[in-house]
């Protein structure tokens, strides 16, 4: 965890309250790269959420985020579920 805390601390963004915990960077869902392996991306169109804790954490990340793209992304790690983009304006018109 202190590894994942490191890298997305220089090359991501880390947001922590009493009540939940984001790792995010910027990707280019398009390359075959895995966003799991893109960091400094140059020509990023998606924010790849590594890890979001607590109760609406990716709605609060969305409300967090320091600039828009045009796609946010993550896995369901705990349903063992692959990486998955979403439109972002279709998720702020959802909440």
């Amino acid at each position: 965890m202190f590894s994942d805390i490191s890298i997305y601390l220089t090359y991501g963004y880390m947001h922590k309250t009493p009540t939940s915990f984001i790792l995010a960077k910027t990707v280019n869902k398009d390359i075959d790269t895995p966003p799991s392996e893109q960091w400094d991306t140059e020509k990023p169109n998606a924010w790849f959420v590594h890890m979001a804790v607590g109760d609406g954490a990716i709605k609060h990340w969305i409300k967090l985020m320091p600039f828009t793209l045009p796609y946010v992304g993550w896995a369901r790690e705990n349903k063992q579920k692959p990486i998955k983009f979403y439109d972002l304006n279709r998720i702020i018109r959802r909440k």
